[in-house]
């Protein structure tokens, strides 16, 4: 073979070694969009929310926290919040401004149940641990009562949150509980909201045992980085490769 040739012969194998990456790539892309597009999303940071019932009614968007709580099965901390309030009782309607932030749950007993880090005691109307859970399985959390208490055991979970609920703040002083009663049996799972002035208590809806509920929804908000890969970056990937297998092809 003379050089002519060779140099032709060495620049067919290149071209088609240049064809045949480019392919692998190509495909390989589309491997990984098929694969995010069947691939279950891990869990978010972010939630969106909407509850309604008894003339109060808010909607939108928490932050937790991805660190489980310790000694709480499931549980979260809700970390911020943005949203609107309405009491239509009150005749008002308030932006939402944020999440009373209040510690960890501490000293937990045997059995899981623990006192509400944020309590009554503080002025606001309502007890409070700002825990979230995605799966929907809060545990029963309230400590069976002391000896000499009049009020009686309270042992049911269930629901995205717990019987203490998340309280946060609306424009205008208002704050806001919101929470749980769990599956209760006679009644099955239950939400209450509440919500107070300057610390006296304006309406609730769904107190435990009175046969009401609020309708609460949830739902999980895609990440960004996510969102971005699949709606610009990755497609516009895949058409520079496509464009270059072309070319490659025709070459």
């Amino acid at each position: 073979m003379n050089i002519s040739c060779r140099r032709a012969a060495a620049t067919v194998a290149d071209r088609l070694r240049q064809c045949v990456s480019t392919r692998s790539k190509f495909f390989g892309l589309i491997a990984l969009a098929a694969g995010l597009a069947i691939t279950p999303a891990a869990r978010a940071d972010s939630y969106s929310f909407a509850f309604s019932g008894g003339g109060l009614s808010g909607s939108g968007v928490i932050s937790v926290s991805n660190t489980p709580v310790p000694g709480v099965p499931g549980g979260y901390q809700i970390t911020g919040i943005t949203g609107t309030f309405t009491d239509s009782i009150a005749n008002f309607t308030g932006a939402i401004t944020g999440i009373h932030s209040t510690s960890l749950p501490s000293s937990i007993n045997p059995d899981g149940t623990f006192l509400p880090p944020g309590s009554q005691a503080q002025g606001f109307g309502f007890s409070w641990d700002n825990l979230f859970f995605p799966d929907g399985n809060s545990p029963a959390v309230c400590p069976p009562p002391g000896p000499g208490d009049p009020e009686p055991p309270y042992p049911f979970g269930g629901g995205v949150l717990d019987i203490y609920g998340m309280l946060f703040t609306v424009e205008g002083g208002y704050n806001v509980d919101l929470w749980s009663n769990g599956v209760v049996p006679g009644f099955g799972l239950t939400y209450g909201v509440g919500d107070s002035l300057n610390g006296t208590v304006l309406n609730t809806y769904g107190e435990p045992f009175s046969g009401t509920s609020v309708d609460v929804s949830t739902a999980a908000t895609p990440e960004p980085g996510t969102l971005l890969l699949l709606g610009t970056g990755l497609p516009g990937m895949l058409l520079v490769l496509r464009r270059k297998l072309g070319s490659a092809a025709n070459a």
